[in-house]
């Protein structure tokens, strides 16, 4: 559950967090608030008083400080929640963190070429989202690295790699940690992911359960048959509809979809013969009649996952529509949220403490958004679950030009004010507001209300 205050919020979070002294972890409980308070803020700004300053920035070169205790704490913090949930989606998903000033030396490539002045770090991030409800509940693990310059361009040698030292490595790792922090419920987490993480390795991991998107087309049987072609040959178990959205010259639809499925077996790489094949249930979902240019929607899921009937299979591709979400905190942490990639430390090790910390922050503001939005009734619940009188009063004035109402508006039309005040106009028609309007419109928001709690201030002093 979203914690609203982010003094509490920042407290939940950090207060057991190791790192050698008391005084440190209240500091990063206090740069985390505050920072969260101040969403898209540089840390000066954040930070407000000189005093505050010149803590954050002690803190974050502190050699004695590790960007990993951080991440622990944060991540362990979210235990409680997790026994709360029956079944646990833990989505996956890499990512590029791209930066240019100085500290370039001690990071490594990000792109293709090895001459490019962009440089960076890698970050795969597991986002736990509940099932049953759909509602992000938090960091489940996270992983960063540099691409080191010697193994730069060494992609066709990685068949002699060990599967260990390899970065697709990432998946098994994340997958390892989550079996120690979550052991008492790792029967209930299924780890949901992309096409890169279609290897037989990652799926023979002990006791994993997982929906993966199909990139190789692999032998399916003791017969031989192509993945494709057998599973399309299949008859069709069921159809339903899914909303694309606008993105680029891509014109938002309504796909229809037809679903089959199949119990199939696959096999091992011939190195790993002895492994013997593997059953699994493997889940197509192909477009019906896309509209002429267009490319149809086409996924091939794999799953250990029971499949006994059309449902059983609509729902894994439910589990996997939502892989969607992890997709979105990166839109939160890059974008204005947080701005992770705006961040000018010197060293690796000062700029990745505030990477691990701007990666809590992006969670929860996709946990804020969330309130908002999706919701089949939206229009009818109250913004006061959220939003104090003098909140709401604030964003109304800024916002429209009649005269407030007596009862309290709904999260709907709250969702759109913030947005509209972060300068938002809907032109493009898709009623879809981007991350950097959204916080553009709560960080003017937090503005006003600092205003106007300081003119209370001064007229209860007077």
């Amino acid at each position: 559950m979203l914690i609203k205050d982010t003094e509490k919020w920042a407290n939940h979070l950090f207060k057991h967090a190791e790192l050698g002294d008391e005084r440190r972890t209240k500091r990063l409980v206090k740069i985390s608030h505050q920072m969260a308070s101040n969403t898209g803020s540089s840390i000066v700004k954040a930070s407000g008083s000189q005093a505050s300053i010149e803590g954050a920035y002690r803190f974050l070169r502190n050699d004695k400080v590790d960007a990993d205790n951080i991440a622990t704490a944060g991540l362990n913090s979210l235990l409680p929640a997790i026994t709360l949930s029956n079944t646990i989606l833990a989505l996956e998903d890499t990512s590029t963190l791209c930066y240019r000033h100085n500290v370039t030396k001690e990071l490594g490539h990000t792109g293709a070429y090895k001459q490019s002045s962009s440089k960076g770090m890698l970050a795969h991030t597991v986002l736990m989202v509940d099932a049953e409800t759909e509602r992000t509940i938090g960091l489940g693990a996270q992983h960063r690295w540099c691409r080191k310059d010697e193994n730069f361009g060494t992609a066709n040698d990685r068949k002699r790699r060990k599967y260990e030292t390899k970065a697709s490595y990432k998946w098994q790792r994340s997958s390892e940690e989550m079996s120690t922090r979550f052991a008492d419920v790792m029967d209930n987490i299924i780890s949901v992911c992309d096409r890169e993480s279609d290897m037989f390795d990652y799926k023979t991991i002990n006791n994993q359960r997982f929906v993966v998107r199909a990139k190789h087309e692999r032998v399916v049987n003791a017969d031989g048959d192509k993945l494709s072609p057998y599973i399309e040959n299949q008859s069709s178990e069921a159809s339903y509809s899914v909303k694309i959205q606008q993105k680029g010259g891509r014109k938002a639809r309504i796909a229809k979809v037809a679903v089959r499925y199949a119990c199939i077996t696959i096999y091992p790489p011939k190195k790993h013969k002895k492994l013997g094949g593997m059953n699994l249930t493997v889940i197509s979902c192909n477009e019906i009649d896309p509209p002429s240019g267009t490319s149809p929607l086409s996924w091939k899921l794999y799953t250990g996952e029971p499949i006994n009937s059309a449902s059983d299979a609509l729902k894994i591709v439910r589990f996997y529509e939502l892989r969607w979400r992890v997709e979105e905190f990166h839109k939160a942490w890059k974008s204005a949220g947080t701005q992770v990639e705006s961040f000018r430390m010197q060293t690796r090790n000062n700029l990745e403490k505030i990477i691990v910390i701007t990666a809590f922050i992006a969670v929860r503001l996709l946990q804020l958004r969330e309130l908002v939005v999706d919701k089949d009734n939206e229009k009818s619940i109250s913004c006061d679950n959220f939003f104090n009188l003098l909140e709401w009063k604030l964003l109304w004035s800024k916002t429209e030009t009649k005269k407030a109402p007596n009862t309290t508006p709904s999260l709907h039309w709250a969702y759109y004010a913030l947005a509209k005040l972060g300068g938002w106009h809907n032109s493009k028609q898709t009623g879809v507001v981007g991350w950097e309007a959204l916080w553009k419109g709560w960080f003017s928001l937090s503005q006003l209300l600092e205003g106007a709690r300081f003119m209370q201030a001064q007229q209860q002093e007077m």
